[in-house]
């Protein structure tokens, strides 16, 4: 069974993590062309486009609200802490709504960030990009899930070893490109994630001299430490990059679509970020029967309630909301394996409706 011509998406959102005001908007979208990189293990859309893209204070990838992602947080925190003093200074490039930046502050009072989008006013935090008119003179360097959004990943990385003093270490935390192809989760592919990184690629950025390296929040993510300045100037010769496709990294990905036609009752997809919006795009093409079951996305974040996820136009609602018009025997996606017991006892003590059926896209 392969995915036909017609079927196949052609346009994605350029922001996952926007949320529009009213159904029908227009969006910015673009197109995903994928590239392997055998060499390094390592994949990247040709066809980004940078300047398609704007982090403003309206782009909003905020999980700390769960307990779950929370302890996760605690858990990088931890790793910090028992290997950098209360006196070294810290940078955060990428810090978002600045919460992991809290967690840090507890410590660490040495400490600034940077992020275009965020909203606080803690500052020791820049609403801005870091630039080459900045000097990096702290003992360590934080990328949390920055660098898979930044075209050319290695130039950026001899950038802020540029503009670096001292001996700095970095640590990095992304996406896992082995976790996602053995999961099968197509819906991690995404515009705004330019990158797709393996345990290798870092192994070869930083000429096999990884400080720490471990597969963390439920082996979703690879989170490694190393010195800038191990960077390896051989990293761009010889590279063996070829064309790759969606089908190719996803054979699974039309049967695992189509494997959810018998749901007979209302659904709705728990968590309206970048993996549920991506897993309702391909639903809506490919099984848009099930499709229009869908009533609503559910989100613990009060800022995203009442809005509507761009393209397939699905609202979002509170759990609260959600737990009124559940009925027996409806069906609750979870975009997330990680959360699905957190919302399985959330809304198990909140209503008395039966037999509800739970089912997460990234265990099909």
């Amino acid at each position: 069974m392969k995915i036909s011509n017609h079927q196949k998406i052609t346009e994605f959102p350029v922001l996952t993590n926007l949320r529009n005001s009213k159904k029908k908007l227009k969006n910015v979208t673009g197109k995903i062309n994928l590239k392997y990189d055998h060499k390094n293990e390592f994949i990247f859309n040709d066809s980004f486009e940078e300047k398609k893209i704007k982090y403003t204070k309206n782009y909003n990838n905020e999980q700390s609200l769960s307990s779950i992602f929370k302890n996760h947080l605690n858990e990088v925190f931890k790793t910090i802490k028992s290997n950098f003093k209360k006196k070294d200074k810290i940078i955060e490039i990428g810090c978002g709504k600045g919460s992991f930046f809290k967690i840090l502050e507890k410590n660490y009072k040495n400490i600034r960030g940077f992020d275009t989008s965020y909203e606080g006013k803690n500052k020791k935090i820049f609403k801005r990009y870091i630039c080459k008119k900045d000097i990096i003179d702290e003992k360590l360097i934080i990328l949390r899930h920055s660098l898979e959004h930044i075209p050319n990943p290695y130039d950026f990385l001899v950038f802020l070893k540029s503009i670096s003093v001292g001996d700095p270490y970095i640590l990095i935390e992304v996406p896992d490109l082995e976790w996602i192809k053995k999961n099968q989760t197509f819906f991690d592919i995404t515009y705004e994630h330019v990158n797709y990184f393996t345990l290798k690629t870092f192994q070869n950025l930083f000429s096999k001299k990884l400080f720490f390296k471990k597969k963390v929040f439920g082996r979703q993510y690879l989170l490694i430490i190393a010195k800038l300045n191990d960077l390896n100037k051989n990293y761009k010769k010889n590279l063996k990059i070829k064309n790759i496709t969606m089908e190719a990294i996803f054979p699974n990905l039309l049967k695992n679509i189509l494997s959810y036609k018998n749901i007979k009752n209302n659904i709705y997809v728990w968590g309206a970020a970048t993996k549920g919006l991506m897993f309702l795009i391909h639903l809506k093409k490919l099984n848009p029967l099930i499709f229009e079951k869908v009533k609503f996305a559910i989100d613990v974040d009060v800022k995203k309630h009442n809005k509507f996820l761009q393209i397939v136009d699905t609202k979002i609602i509170s759990p609260k909301k959600l737990m009124i018009i559940l009925k027996d025997n409806d069906t609750i996606i979870v975009s997330n394996s990680n959360y699905v017991n957190e919302i399985k006892n959330f809304v198990n003590k909140n209503t008395n409706s039966k037999n509800i059926n739970f089912k997460c896209i990234d265990e099909i």
